[in-house]
């Protein structure tokens, strides 16, 4: 099945196709192995033809560190859905004084993230304002970039931004 993770998902039949494959330490070291023990092809999750090569390399890298920092009742139950790499705008309000902190604070008023293509186009994801806030009210953008990956996991969704140094969060 494409994506989707094996259906051997007992603790036993896992941990012992990482024994069939010599990985007695249980740790992952290649995209093959998660194929071949966890059933699903990274390179075919949604959104990996987007990237360009070094991304595609930082996604590979990060799924098998993410996948070798849970337990195995979790790598039985997760697989990445979708993969983009995306610029996230953070959108605030001029400063208003805190009376609480004493400062000038600027509140952030909302956020858009813009998926960006390996072949130089965009597509807009998502745009987030608070109610009552408009685009006049924006006076200060701020902008970073991070591959975003949604992994199924649990029966649940979750996603984390995923830096060039495999940090995440």
């Amino acid at each position: 099945m494409r994506r989707k993770p094996t259906n051997r998902t007992s603790y036993k039949e896992v941990t012992a196709l990482y024994e069939h494959y010599g990985i007695n330490d249980y740790m992952l070291r290649t995209i093959e192995d998660v194929k071949n023990i966890h059933g699903f092809d990274v390179t075919e999750t949604t959104g990996y033809e987007d990237l360009t090569e070094e991304n595609k390399r930082i996604f590979e890298a990060y799924v098998i560190h993410h996948m070798n920092s849970v337990g195995m009742n979790t790598k039985i139950t997760m697989w990445p859905k979708s993969v983009h790499y995306v610029r996230e705008l953070t959108y605030c309000g001029p400063e208003e004084w805190d009376p609480e902190e004493e400062r000038n604070i600027r509140w952030e008023i909302g956020r858009e993230y813009i998926i960006l293509k390996a072949n130089g186009r965009t597509k807009k994801f998502r745009k987030y304002m608070d109610e009552g806030k408009t685009d006049a009210d924006i006076d200060k953008t701020t902008e970073k970039e991070f591959l975003r990956v949604d992994w199924r996991m649990h029966k649940g969704n979750v996603w984390f931004h995923v830096s060039k140094d495999l940090e995440y969060y």
